[in-house]
């Protein structure tokens, strides 16, 4: 009974900080500046880790100039680790922009909003992170598209890692290992899907807490796309090692 009730104090609590946020952030803004308006996201995100029980154990250290921050991507709790030293924007897929609450954030922060079934779209969306680049803001994205539901890596696209390479643009990796299965999530954005994620959440919170370590590379450049989707794979494959392994015994047929 205890844990339905912390699942459901923190579900109240996260609708009510991101409201505040989807206010607060703009409007710093619009007032401030893009260094204030990140801020109190920032400090927003520190505080939703306090509210939700994440323990952030972060190895290595925030990039400090502008950078493609390319992350693996497990879980939907992956959205709260943008948390750098410097203004990042996030790209997001389109199916999220009207959701309340996160739709709302994701405006304000002025996210890139990808549609990943239309390459006309995509492409539009590798400008604009080009774009978002030279104004001295980092961005921060999965090269996988979707959540994994595992700490397994799967295909990544080529597009970003060949506009960092011929922009000499520079690419920081963040490497995310949930210490407990309850938290990856995977689900083809079909039907079900938001009752689904409802119940997902639900036995998540009902933790108390959500470990999780976060590695971050030093910042690289790339000769090509090539070397950059190995260097993602190699260095996942690395930091992911013991998870990866005990996710492959316990389902012989996940993707490796």
């Amino acid at each position: 009974m205890f844990c339905g009730l912390r699942a459901f104090l923190r579900l109240i609590s996260f609708a009510v900080l991101m409201t505040l946020l989807s206010i607060f952030v703009p409007l710093t803004r619009l007032l401030s500046g893009e260094k204030n308006g990140f801020y109190i996201y920032r400090n927003g995100m520190l505080l939703m880790h306090k509210i939700l029980g994440i323990r952030l154990n972060i190895i290595g250290e925030f990039p400090k100039e502008p950078a493609i921050i390319m992350f693996n991507h497990p879980s939907y709790f992956d959205i709260f680790y943008n948390i750098g030293i410097r203004p990042s924007v996030m790209v997001v897929g389109h199916q999220f922009k009207k959701w309340p609450f996160i739709g709302w954030l994701a405006m304000a922060l002025k996210s890139i909003f990808v549609n990943r079934t239309n390459p006309n779209a995509r492409k539009k969306v590798r400008e604009d992170v080009i774009q978002t680049i030279k104004k001295g803001l980092s961005v921060f994205v999965s090269p996988e598209g979707r959540t994994s539901g595992s700490h397994c890596i799967h295909e990544v696209k080529p597009g970003l890692f060949h506009d960092a390479s011929t922009n000499n643009i520079p690419i920081v990796f963040y490497s995310f290992w949930y210490h407990s299965t309850d938290f990856p999530y995977f689900h083809d954005l079909k039907s079900g899907f938001l009752l689904d994620l409802f119940k997902h959440l639900w036995r998540a919170l009902k933790n108390k807490y959500v470990k999780v370590d976060m590695r971050i590379s030093s910042p690289r450049k790339i000769d090509s796309a090539d070397t950059g989707m190995q260097d993602f794979y190699r260095f996942n494959a690395w930091h992911l090692r013991n998870a990866i392994d005990k996710e492959r015994i316990e389902n012989p047929n996940i993707l490796v």
